[in-house]
């Protein structure tokens, strides 16, 4: 009796394990690189402290509801053929394929890898017209067009994380057709000058959009950081390049901050650093129609710790913060990293606490702001509440129904020793009448 209680107490204590606890937690990391294909979102590699280039592939599965307090990653039983951080990477126009593109490699045997999803194999592409120059390049940024021609500007090739001064940064434009898988590179004109840890922003009208990062004046000059209001824009169309002045709010130069194009047609960067410490602000919005940065009211609210080196991906109306550095006004030593997942809605301009697929967010105005913010309520903690009032749910109902299993058990053990009980009353009655039939008077 006692051992069939102790495992109904260990399946609900195991049930609830797996139901609710069970994931792949990954270690802190920064300096890793990510990419979507369909529903699923893909990490990869990074720096952790304990080995400054992972080889470890994480995803998290966009087809299902998930909060930020619980970590939705699934570790791919299959790691990188080399440990990297300070890549970048793409995904093919036909989401069949993941090209992981340069990076501090463990290896420099290539500076291309191809991932399959599928098959979850690490293959190496014959890329014709290859420049070879172009292994070990890292601190870079990939956009990649519907036609699955990628755009690789700047760069450089240090080994380390701190600049010594003999590393150097290129000045060129590399093109891989990932259909053709040709390679060709163009040098830039004079009045362009090479960067570093910007971000690559492509627009539908063929335009990539160049956001911050560091740059040099000359070859051998102190690195700067660019302005905000000044923007470097590229031409895939005609290869040309052009600046446009941007109005509005100051944003604080910085590098190793991300970008996405919101559906709306504007561009969220969200955190960086200068040096070391933390910019302001840091999340702000570019209209790429009028030129102008802000930064939406709801946006400062429930705001995630400030991060550098960290990804962004748009998924549907959500942008999706994951893993990254951690800076503040004071730097501080060690370094903290994050192994955590932030959402922000792009459509009410407001940081939310779970993801939510079916959504479809709520309409806003000019500003940012929602028209209708009680609707915000599917994005923030009613969700999160619903889940945690799910899993008390269920968990109540598996020690309800083991209950009755044990009870029903209890009455059957105890219907059945009474039963035994007068069967043996029975034999024993039966033995004496027999007994006593046999007798001789």
């Amino acid at each position: 009796m006692n051992n069939f209680q102790n495992l109904c107490i260990y399946f609900i204590l195991s049930f609830t394990y797996s139901f609710v606890i069970c994931q792949d937690i990954p270690d802190a990391r920064y300096e890793h690189t990510s990419a979507l294909i369909n529903d699923k979102l893909y990490f990869f590699g990074g720096a952790t402290q304990t080995t400054n280039t992972s080889n470890e592939v994480f995803y998290i599965d966009l087809s299902s509801t998930f909060d930020i307090l619980t970590s939705p990653f699934k570790k791919v039983s299959v790691g990188m053929p080399v440990g990297v951080n300070l890549a970048t990477c793409v995904s093919s126009p036909d989401n069949s394929t993941i090209f992981l593109i340069g990076g501090r490699m463990t290896s420099t045997s290539t500076a291309v890898y191809k991932f399959d999803p599928i098959s979850l194999q690490w293959t190496i592409p014959i890329i014709d017209g290859f420049n070879n120059s172009f292994i070990n390049r890292n601190e870079f940024d990939t956009v990649i067009d519907s036609k699955g021609k990628s755009y690789i500007f700047g760069g450089t090739d240090t080994k380390t994380g701190i600049t010594i001064g003999n590393d150097q940064l290129f000045y060129e434009m590399n093109l891989f057709d990932t259909a053709s898988m040709t390679w060709s590179t163009l040098t830039l004109p004079t009045d362009v000058l090479p960067r570093i840890d910007y971000t690559a922003t492509l627009l539908p009208t063929g335009f990539i959009i160049y956001l911050g990062g560091e740059t040099r004046l000359t070859p051998s000059s102190a690195n700067t950081k660019p302005s905000f209001n000044d923007i470097l824009i590229f031409d895939t169309k005609f290869l040309s390049w052009s600046n446009k002045t941007a109005s509005g709010i100051t944003v604080q130069p910085r590098y190793g901050h991300s970008a996405v194009l919101s559906k709306g047609g504007n561009i969220i960067i969200f955190g960086g650093a200068s040096g070391f410490a933390q910019v302001y602000p840091d999340l702000a919005v570019l209209n790429t129609n009028t030129w102008m940065w802000s930064v939406p009211s709801n946006s400062t609210v429930n705001v995630p710790p400030s991060l550098i080196h960290h990804t962004a991906n748009l998924y549907k109306i959500y942008m999706i913060i994951a893993f990254g550095r951690k800076t503040s006004q004071l730097v501080v030593r060690p370094f903290n990293y994050s192994n955590n997942i932030y959402i922000f809605n792009t459509e009410t301009y407001s940081w939310v606490s779970s993801f939510n697929e079916v959504s479809q967010g709520t309409p806003t105005n000019s500003d940012g702001a929602a028209t209708n913010k009680g609707d915000l309520s599917t994005d923030n903690g009613n969700s999160l509440t619903y889940k945690i009032i799910l899993y008390i749910v269920i968990s109540i109902g598996c020690i309800a129904f083991l209950s009755s299993l044990v009870v029903c058990y209890k009455k059957y053990y105890k219907n059945r020793t009474k039963i035994e009980k007068n069967l043996m009353s029975d034999v024993n009655d039966l033995h004496d009448k027999e007994r006593y039939s046999n007798r001789v008077v």
